[in-house]
């Protein structure tokens, strides 16, 4: 083997890449080195049925009761069950704030940010309204209501890093701009369940490569 060809293959190791077939052309098969964020959740994106519901807006929740939709449909016209159903929720750009719990929504008026008004008291809700009854009356309580708790029992629920840093900014006041104090308040403040990743991007085409159908769902 000549002192060029040995260089090449090196290369190729070096890259990830292994050469495959008779004809000596490249198979493409990136390696993966071991990752700070959480991707676990693929392994549980294995039923015969899957999709990827991508969220980037919050209206009124839709993204959440779109899976609740499908999940019910499936169910009733195939019969099929919960475990052959796998339901990936991304929740990214201006949708990033109802991964937040109650206490943050208060202390931080997410209500008039989201122009989300009480129904009680017509003011910005000092709640996340979905985690709760609904403040939205054309939609049916039975999907709506608690909507976020009852996806989270149901489908993997993923957040955008990205989006997350408009949720650090609110708390940077609180610890004199000190940004890591600030996101590990915010994550703090997370409703349990929520796995972050770096990007809604990367959450929504890694849910495709694991076989999900890709719905645009607010």
């Amino acid at each position: 083997m000549s002192t060029d060809r040995r260089g090449f293959l090196g290369a190729v190791a070096g890259a990830g890449l292994v050469l495959g077939g008779k004809t000596g052309e490249p198979t493409y098969r990136p390696t993966h080195p071991q990752s700070a964020w959480d991707v676990s959740w693929t392994a549980k994106v294995s039923g015969l049925h899957r999709a990827v519901f991508d969220s980037p807006e919050v209206s009124s929740g839709l993204g959440l009761v779109r899976t609740m939709v499908w999940l019910k449909d499936y169910g009733e016209v195939y019969g099929a069950k919960p475990a052959d159903m796998s339901a990936v929720v991304v929740l990214r750009h201006n949708a990033i704030w109802l991964v937040m719990n109650d206490e943050f929504w208060d202390h931080h008026g997410v209500g008039k940010l989201t122009a989300i008004n009480d129904p009680k008291t017509g003011k910005p809700i000092k709640r996340n309204p979905f985690l709760g009854p609904t403040v939205y009356p054309d939609l049916p309580p039975a999907i709506a209501d608690h909507v976020l708790t009852k996806v989270l029992g149901t489908a993997t629920v993923l957040a955008c890093n990205l989006a997350f840093h408009d949720v650090v900014e609110k708390l940077k006041a609180h610890t004199r701009g000190d940004a890591v104090k600030a996101r590990a308040m915010a994550i703090e403040h997370m409703v349990p369940g929520i796995i972050l990743q770096p990007s809604g991007v990367f959450a929504v085409t890694r849910a495709q490569e694991a076989g999900c159908q890709y719905m645009l769902a607010s």
